[in-house]
């Protein structure tokens, strides 16, 4: 019975081949050919999904040798349309927008007034307990400048005294010399034991000396307290005109362009 079948002419199937209009597009794709772009499009897609969630459980605070030979941001003259402003290979950290600056510059000054006014009241009850002891609230002289100590541990180091070095050739040699230095302090040494021994019978002159020294103690507070007041206070105009530069609408206030051309805004009548 087969072989009858097969004695028998029958229609042969041929594949569609690629139309005459479509040449210059390649040969058509058969199933064969989308099964093998399907299974290497799968392929890559789990890679892709691997490497991101390998991502995701990275520790951003571990130290990469990458950092070592990342290149930095560059500039528009240098790298022309490629600059984008970021550094090469960076975890991709967007800038904020400029509703989220303008709310967190608000959230800054409000801070900064907080602080301000606990300092302000800080040093009110300085000057009240410096003015009840009999002190002054004027600076004393040298010790507070204008700008000079605002920043403490900043710019050239301060000149110290300079120290005298003796050599000697031995070490009964330095013996004498530091004898002879002790006695030398020595001599007005007994004076100012007696001015002690007078003190210590006179219990007024114990509590005045006393209430100096609190005095000194607190006129230096109002200084340290005073100098802080200042900085705040700067600080507090300054993100003012931050935020005014970068507002929706004119305020009221004076600023500076960025240029450095001065503008003042005219108040509201009311």
């Amino acid at each position: 019975m087969s072989s009858i079948r097969n004695a028998v002419q029958r229609r042969v199937h041929r594949e569609r081949a690629q139309p005459q209009e479509r040449q210059r597009l390649g040969l058509l794709e058969k199933h064969k050919d989308y099964s093998l772009r399907a299974k290497d499009f799968n392929k890559k897609k789990a890679q892709l999904r691997a490497l991101r969630q390998k991502a995701a459980d990275r520790n951003e605070d571990e130290f990469y040798f990458g950092m070592m030979s990342r290149k930095g941001p560059g500039d528009a003259l240098s790298r022309g349309k490629r600059w984008t402003g970021t550094v090469d290979g960076d975890r991709g950290s967007k800038a904020m927008d400029l509703d989220t600056v303008r709310l967190l510059k608000t959230q800054d000054i409000g801070y900064i007034r907080t602080v301000r006014s606990v300092a302000l009241k800080e040093v009110r009850a300085l000057e009240e307990r410096v003015v009840g002891l009999g002190g002054s609230l004027d600076a004393r002289e040298g010790e507070e400048d204008e700008d000079g100590d605002e920043w403490e541990g900043f710019g050239p180091p301060k000149k110290t005294k300079a120290k005298k070095i003796v050599f000697t050739e031995g070490v009964e040699e330095r013996k004498e010399i530091l004898q002879q230095e002790a006695e030398r302090e020595g001599d007005g040494g007994e004076d100012v034991d007696m001015d002690d021994d007078a003190e210590e019978k006179n219990p007024e002159a114990l509590r005045a000396e006393e209430r100096q020294r609190l005095l000194e103690k607190l006129q230096r507070k109002l200084q340290n307290a005073r100098r802080k007041l200042k900085i705040l206070s700067r600080t507090e105009h300054e993100l003012e005109v931050q935020r005014t530069k970068i507002a929706k609408t004119p305020t009221s206030g004076n600023g500076v362009t960025k240029s450095g051309k001065k503008f003042k805004v005219r108040e509201r009548k009311r």
